[in-house]
């Protein structure tokens, strides 16, 4: 798709919405609106992890350090005198002079049992991304396709089915990428590795930093994700390998994934660094990953939503970014957009061929082709 798009008028243009208090009344009072508003974000939020691939990690994790769950009694001291941990490493220490060859080489590592953890990641990710990516294809995309005026950001532009095709595949084959590393990470950590900064118990911090540090969380993946896309809207990037992603010119919900395996890795990557680098607490990192996951699913959805939280925009400031090309290169706030003025005005024209996110003069001749 290498055309222009002649810019539309709307009469709101990506307004973020107020804190619904009524709405959340009426759902907290009614117990079947209450189950659908906390089960359906949690069944986008696990498809989106499942797409990622690292949704396999995330329950080991929690598997592992259950025990290690509190508020008020810091860590080290529910640790003192447990012999058990102590007593792990020196069976652990005398396999290590037992075992040989190649199942040597994995144990010395820390990589037992490798191959039958990375499988069962990347079949655990992959039940979950066809199974929920094919009910939400199945309920809006097939049951409702001959009404998409009432839920299409798009509702006169469908992918091919040659291109729908290549979405899935595309974003399966990035799955598989995601889900071997995430494999490999969890045989890790099941063999006692302590690869990640992550804390359990609230107390050993304080509360303060727990909430600081969850908002820092949350902006700086916002940040990465702004800029690292941005970047890939540099002529050079985008023509290498941005411009897989921007094949699909009306997405579906597949389409999070579906971009070149090294766009994937970078950005994912880019996503997971605080659980690696700084103190964070697993709940508030998982909570900031599962909601970019959610909204990365729903933005790429094509269904025209407003976000509940008011920060958020709604599915259509993507879409945009979609249809008009280099511009509106943020994903979970305004405030990059904003801030480097790439966010899309009624005023400028956009095509595939103007790059720099500000578009050109919407009254220079040009016309939707």
């Amino acid at each position: 798709m290498t055309g222009g798009c002649k810019v539309e008028e709307h009469e709101e243009l990506y307004q973020l919405r107020k804190l619904p208090i009524k709405g959340i009344l009426s759902v907290v009072t009614s117990p079947r609106a209450l189950l659908a508003f906390v089960v359906s974000p949690l069944i986008v939020a696990l498809l989106g992890a499942a797409s990622r691939g690292d949704v396999f990690l995330y329950a080991v994790l929690a598997w592992l350090k259950w025990d290690d769950f509190g508020i008020t009694t810091p860590s080290f001291l529910k640790k003192v005198g447990n012999a058990t941990e102590e007593a792990t490493k020196n069976i652990s220490a005398g396999r290590d002079a037992m075992t040989t060859g190649l199942d040597g080489l994995l144990h010395h590592y820390r990589l037992d049992n490798v191959h039958y953890i990375v499988a069962s990641a990347i079949l655990f990710s992959y039940v979950i991304f066809f199974g929920l990516g094919g009910f939400l294809q199945w309920h809006y995309y097939i049951q409702k396709k001959d009404s998409p005026s009432s839920w299409k950001c798009q509702p006169n532009r469908f992918l091919t089915t040659h291109l729908h095709r290549q979405e899935v595949l595309l974003g399966a084959f990035n799955l598989f990428l995601g889900a071997s590393l995430s494999g490999v990470l969890a045989t890790l950590v099941l063999n006692g590795s302590d690869i990640t900064t992550l804390y359990f118990n609230v107390a050993d911090y304080g509360w303060t930093y727990l909430i600081v540090t969850t908002v820092l969380t949350f902006l700086f993946q916002d940040a990465s994700a702004y800029y690292i896309h941005r970047t890939l809207h540099w002529p050079y990037f985008y023509k290498k390998f941005h411009k897989i992603h921007h094949r699909y010119y009306s997405p579906t919900a597949f389409g999070a994934v579906a971009m070149h395996p090294a766009e994937f890795l970078t950005l994912q990557f880019a996503l997971v660094i605080p659980m690696f680098t700084v103190p964070v607490h697993f709940v508030s990192f998982l909570a900031c990953v599962m909601y970019s996951y959610y909204y990365g699913m729903i933005d790429h959805s094509g269904i025209d939503l407003v976000a509940f939280w008011p920060w958020q925009p709604p599915v259509r400031f993507h879409d945009d970014h979609h249809k008009y090309f280099h511009v509106n290169f943020g994903f979970n706030t305004l405030i990059f957009d904003r801030y480097h003025d790439t966010l899309r005005k009624k005023t400028r024209f956009y095509s595939e061929a103007i790059f720099g996110g500000k578009g050109a003069q919407a009254a220079n001749g040009r016309k939707e082709e």
